[in-house]
């Protein structure tokens, strides 16, 4: 029971996952009026499930690392391990989905695991020097690198991309006219055929033209970033997650296969289902978003989170792609950034790592106690 009670806060954490970080893959999107929330929620979350897919084979050093690596000792071999930290950080990530806040599962999951390590064996049960390189300073210093990524591309996009901007990417339907076909010895009428052609060209001539669809270069890799962005999100936070219900799936006689597809499941349902409030408030309330500004952010937070992923860094999505918007924002001034909401953020993320500590921690000491 203990290990199917495991198993169901680790699918918990997957589903409070995709409520709070789909919006950073999609919040440039929606909020440079390319997407609309649903559209924008729909496409983050097939990326964010492409991603977790594929982090079965691509990110097993995460799972070392957000399963035995942070801590000393047999503690992480006990199967109420798994579940303190398991419930410390579902609690925390949850309340911060409902209430619309932004903030990172990976710093939730490291402040359950230092929590539970601590209320188990005193400060000498978490290996401090691997959680400070491992975790804490790429938590830290992944906004701020973001940040600054984002305003310089933001400036070089604003002047090198304006030609790009207006050449738009569509589909037009255009006449083929076949040969004559000649029973009688006379031609016979030929009809136009149309079919649909791919055509690159300047908007204005897309926009004339009889076309099917269409979309601007520069917002065709707006979308393609956002893809790549959801995807490394996936890659990068579902391995975090399974290790929760690994050990648990172990003893239970379960192979981790089903654990997988339970994240898989619950993120994308998570991501679909819940992930407006949040996505609102990154896209809505942190800066104003431009187009352009949008492709910088989602740019660089892309490349960052995807190169983590491969590295097996644990980065936050959520860090990464909120400096990312702050970084491309103050392209047009510090003035065109809510500083007041960028403070409410990193209270946020401040209290993130005790307060998930702190419920793991209960958990841990409550359940000891039934024992």
């Amino acid at each position: 029971m203990l290990a199917l009670f495991t198993i169901v806060c680790a699918g918990g954490v997957a589903w409070a996952n995709g409520a709070n970080d789909v919006s950073k893959g999609v919040a440039t999107l929606v909020g440079s009026r390319l997407a609309s929330y649903r559209q924008g929620l729909s496409w983050g979350t097939t990326w964010t499930v492409a991603g977790a897919v594929a982090a079965l084979v691509f990110t097993t050093a995460l799972m070392r690392t957000f399963s035995t690596g942070l801590v000393t000792g047999s503690i992480a071999e006990s199967p109420l391990f798994p579940l303190s930290v398991a419930t410390g950080a579902f609690a925390w990530v949850l309340i911060a989905s409902r209430t619309g806040l932004p903030v990172s599962t990976t710093h939730s999951l490291a402040g359950a695991i230092v929590g539970t390590a601590v209320a188990a064996a005193g400060v000498h049960g978490v290996k401090w020097t691997l959680v400070l390189s491992s975790v804490a300073v790429p938590l830290a210093l992944s906004p701020i690198l973001a940040g600054g990524m984002a305003y310089f591309l933001q400036a070089v996009a604003s002047r090198r991309l304006s030609a790009a901007a207006r050449y738009c990417v569509c589909v037009v339907e255009r006449p083929l006219i076949p040969l004559p076909v000649t029973l009688d010895g006379t031609a016979a009428a030929s009809r136009a055929v149309s079919l649909p052609m791919v055509l690159v060209d300047q908007a204005q001539v897309c926009s004339q033209a009889e076309r099917l669809s269409g979309v601007r270069v520069t917002d065709a890799a707006h979308w393609l970033t956002s893809a790549i962005l959801s995807l490394a999100r996936g890659l990068n936070d579902t391995p975090k997650i399974v290790a929760l219900g690994a050990a648990s799936t172990m003893s239970a006689g379960v192979g981790a296969a089903p654990l997988y597809f339970l994240a898989v499941a619950a993120m994308g349902a998570g991501s679909l289902l819940a992930g407006r409030r949040v996505t609102r408030t990154l896209a809505e309330r942190v800066t104003g978003v431009d187009p352009m500004e949008g492709l910088a952010a989602s740019a660089v937070a892309a490349a960052l989170v995807l190169t983590a992923s491969f590295v097996a860094l644990p980065v936050s999505t959520t860090h990464v792609a909120t400096g990312a918007i702050v970084g491309a924002g103050l392209g047009d001034g510090s003035r065109a950034v809510r500083w007041d909401t960028v403070s409410s953020l990193v209270a946020a993320w401040i209290i993130t790592l005790p307060a998930s500590g702190a419920v793991s921690a209960g958990i841990w000491w409550l359940g000891a106690q039934a024992r």
